[in-house]
């Protein structure tokens, strides 16, 4: 269970792949955090990164970063970071999920403030329901992070991508901050933002001690009627101008948050969040089949809370719990069926109760351990449906070293899953044990180089879709099993009094994904089933970099980009065609870069996204390839500031080569667009 599950072939490749990192890759300038460096107005402030010392790959993106990018939604955001692909249906509307080191959707965990989003219907999450107005910090891990301190449900994928919201802050004496932010833009985009903070009560001896709230609301349309060029037949020559049909999205947000510090040792914070959604579903853009009618809506409401308690130095206990009510209605008017109409509805819910205790024997030594219990269940207005539903335990032991020159941790995770059902069979039961350990050494004390590896054993249950939906679903399904093996190195070093200063990260990693869940014709091209099929090995390289300079005092420069290489094998069958071919939608090469000059008059941004060329399916012939593409945009920003007023403007131009690309095949991505953004704060 705990071995690797290939021959010692494999593992002499990721073994040759390491002596060629740690050989070459002293020339790369890279980076795992982009949060490395923080620009106050054209104040670049050096600071310890944890994420160079932590034995895992930890890329982050700051608040001061999320400004300047061109993002409006979390999934705008995720695409400047290494190793992961963001598929995207086009559009402000369009549904957005996220693959990382070509493992799939269902392996990255998303946080929200620290407690884990679920869908236990598809096992994705549509990023593009998070706004990125109310966030702080955004992080992507790759196994298992530095922090122990924390739910076990956090230690069960193989990625995590954690959100964490910002926190009040009240200068002074001042009780109350106002923010309202209004953007506008290009295909009837509107959306304004309102937030209002609170503080309630302050003792006055103590400054860690007071009492707030929160409330924020955002409110997005989009008609999403952009233009777009259709091929006839993939001749270039024969094309006509098209306006893209039913990709419009209307959405609400609503979020209140309550949060009471008791001096240094304890915290409490509660939220309850709300998102309703009506959009358009735009068809695949196919000759003589432009036109779509399909709908999508959702209603998802979720409250949770977490509190912390230091004890003593050497104890601590939290506790996190969470409910999660998530709707959908899909309607297709013109389903082939004999009513000529489908109206599928889909109610999820979710109750969720974690324990974690923290033990610090000494300064530089913690273990923890935590316990999750969740039950999730499902119904839906489908004949003879199953109404399905899970109970999970899930319980972790880790412990965490942290010192100058060496920092290990190691994590050990129990997994406990029971499957039930009111009308038919049931999936299996599941129990697991998941290792994970992981360092980083500092060979030499002036040195600003240091070596990282981890190790982590992880798998994920087959969703209610993969067990259960109509005749597809397989309730005899294993879960995919993972194992990940990643060395890297980390470079940080500063120069002039920290006036110029370069952060970087290269890691070589090598995935096995055993189990794949795949969908198989079994009957005819119209009956597919859910099969244990698929064996998908992955080689891959990550490379970052930051690099900051504060020219004069007035103007400071900001350079950020990353790389990322991903050789996804599909290993299934030596007899099948696909056999050693990339996996669909998985480049082999990608990259982002940002430049950020930012002076006391103006901020001016370019950002650039690359993606080389992609395959539909799992055969790699010419038929199923997509061509590689970039994606350019520009910037420029200035706040004016009165008294206690802050009045912020800052224009967009979007795809400003105006490139015609697709992530997903039939789905063309919108062109150049513009829009203006406008800030309030008081």
């Amino acid at each position: 269970m705990f071995g690797m599950a290939r021959n010692s072939g494999k593992l002499s490749k990721f073994l040759t792949g390491c002596f060629f990192l740690y050989s070459g890759l002293f020339v790369y300038a890279q980076q795992d955090s982009l949060a490395h460096q923080k620009l106050q107005p054209v104040e670049i402030v050096g600071k310890e990164n944890q994420s160079v010392v932590s034995p895992i790959p930890v890329q982050t993106l700051s608040r001061t970063q999320l400004n300047e990018l061109p993002a409006i939604q979390l999934s705008d955001a995720l695409k400047f970071l290494s190793g992961l692909v963001i598929k995207d249906y086009g559009g402000v509307g369009g549904l957005k999920t996220v693959s990382v080191r070509g493992m799939g959707a269902q392996h990255t965990g998303v946080a929200y403030d620290g407690i884990i989003v679920s869908d236990c219907q598809s096992g994705q999450i549509d990023l593009g329901k998070f706004s990125l107005e109310n966030v702080q910090s955004i992080s992507l891990s790759n196994g298992q992070g530095s922090d122990i301190f924390i739910p076990a449900k956090l230690f069960a994928s193989a990625s995590l991508i954690n959100v964490v919201t910002n926190e009040p802050v009240f200068k002074d004496s001042k009780p109350i901050n106002i923010k309202f932010d209004f953007i506008s833009g290009s295909f009837g985009l509107v959306n304004p933002y309102l937030l209002i903070e609170n503080r309630i009560k302050k003792k006055k001896k103590e400054e860690d001690a007071f009492l707030a709230w929160s409330l924020n609301m955002e409110y997005l349309r989009s008609k999403g009627n952009y233009p777009y060029t259709l091929f006839y037949g993939g001749d270039q020559d024969s094309t006509s101008r098209e306006i893209r049909q039913n990709s419009d999205i209307q959405s609400l947000s609503a979020e209140v948050n309550f949060l009471a510090k008791f001096g240094k040792k304890a915290k409490l914070t509660a939220k309850f969040f709300c998102y309703f959604s009506d959009r358009g579903l735009p068809g695949a853009t196919i000759l003589y089949n432009l036109e779509s009618s399909q709908r999508l809506s959702n209603q998802n409401l979720f409250a949770q809370i977490h509190y912390k308690h230091y004890f003593t130095r050497k104890i601590a206990y939290q506790v996190n719990a969470k409910f999660n009510y998530d709707f959908t209605k899909y309607i297709d008017p013109d389903y082939l069926n004999k009513e000529r109409f489908l109206d599928n509805r889909y109610l999820q819910r979710e109750y969720y109760i974690s324990n974690a205790v923290l033990y610090t024997p000494f300064k530089k030594w913690s273990i923890s351990l935590a316990n999750d219990l969740f039950y999730n269940d499902m119904d839906a207005n489908l004949l003879s449906f199953s109404e399905p539903s899970r109970f999970s335990c899930l319980t972790v032991l880790a412990t965490i070293f942290n010192s100058t020159y060496f920092d290990a941790n190691a994590s050990l995770l129990y997994s406990l899953i029971l499957n039930r059902v009111k009308i038919g069979k049931a999936g299996k039961d599941e129990n697991h044990l998941s290792p994970s350990i992981g360092f980083s050494i500092k060979p030499f004390y002036k040195s600003p180089f240091r070596i990282r590896f981890f190790y982590k054993n992880i798998f994920r249950m087959p969703t209610f879709n993969d067990l259960y939906y109509r005749d597809i679903g397989n309730v005899k399904l294993n879960p995919e099993r993972t194992n990940q093996l990643d060395a890297g190195i980390t470079f940080d070093h500063h120069w002039l009094q920290r006036k110029i200063s370069f952060l970087g990260t290269a890691d070589f990693y090598y995935n096995f994904v055993k189990d794949k869940i795949v969908a198989i014709p079994s009957k005819n091209l119209f009956v597919w089933s859910m099969l244990n099929y698929g064996e998908v090995e992955i080689l891959g390289v990550d490379v970052t970099c930051n690099f900051s300079y504060q020219i004069i005092k007035q103007c400071g420069l900001l350079i950020s980009g990353s790389y990322s290489f991903q050789r996804a094998w599909d290993m299934t069958d030596e007899q099948s065609k696909t056999y050693r071919h990339q996996i669909p939608y998985t480049p082999k090469h990608s990259g982002s870069a940002s430049v950020s000059v930012v002076t006391d008059w103006f901020t001016v941004s370019y950002s650039i996204l690359l993606s080389g060329k992609r395959y539909t399916l799992g055969q790699n012939t010419l038929q199923n390839q997509l061509k590689g593409y970039t994606d350019q945009s520009i910037s420029i920003g200035r706040d004016f500031k009165f008294k206690k007023v802050i009045l912020g403007l800052r224009l967009e131009m979007l795809n400003l080569a105006d490139t015609q690309y697709e992530v997903v095949r039939n789905f063309p991505m919108q062109g150049r667009s513009f829009r203006i953004n406008g800030r309030f704060l008081f």
